[in-house]
């Protein structure tokens, strides 16, 4: 029971999926409607569309062992690539003078995906557990009740990736703090 819902909690809260859903549901919150459509081609054609497919692809072919690419070293290849697209996205969204707010998230988003790469020479950081605690500051100005929702959501996500056997405890704390010092970074240096 307990590796069954794991599973269905780590598939839900893959970074791949939990991200564009957040800039989507975002972009449509608080832009015009051809703004946020644009905004996020930009990102979600940019960033998780070729990553999505690389990593399906790279799956399929047994170039990573699964869709969470949980080897350490098949993880430093497919980081190259995530920087790579994410660094031709920020450079979109500074040409298409997207807010400042967009523009930070995206920044601190590309420094804990650097950081985490850099991290990988020593140890394997869960993505899962980085990426949704970010959210959970990104959230945080909007909504306090469902930033703290979330948190447990993320929480319940780093419980499934140690049950999953997809990281240690020292791996998911690694991406928690990654997570962490981003999203305060976030949090505090995009406060109006």
């Amino acid at each position: 029971m307990n590796q069954k819902t794991a599973n269905v909690i780590s598939i839900i809260g893959h970074p791949i999926l939990t991200l564009p859903l957040f800039v989507i549901f975002i972009l449509f919150k608080f832009e015009e409607p051809q703004k946020a459509l644009a905004t996020s081609a930009i990102i979600i054609g940019g960033v998780f569309i070729p990553l999505a497919i690389k990593t399906y692809l790279g799956t399929k072919k047994g170039q990573y062992t699964n869709y969470d690419v949980s080897n350490q070293k098949q993880r430093q290849r497919w980081y190259v690539t995530a920087i790579l697209l994410l660094v031709v996205v920020l450079v979109a969204l500074f040409l298409t003078e997207q807010s400042k707010t967009i523009r930070g998230n995206t920044v601190s988003a590309f420094l804990l995906l650097l950081t985490a790469q850099l991290m990988n020479f020593y140890i394997k950081s869960s993505m899962h557990t980085a990426f949704n605690l970010f959210l959970v500051f990104l959230i945080l100005p909007m909504s306090s009740v469902f930033a703290i929702l979330y948190l447990g959501f993320t929480f319940l996500i780093a419980w499934s990736r140690l049950v999953l056997k997809r990281h240690t405890l020292k791996e998911v704390v690694s991406g928690a703090i990654i997570g962490l010092v981003f999203g305060l970074i976030s949090f505090f240096t995009l406060q109006n």
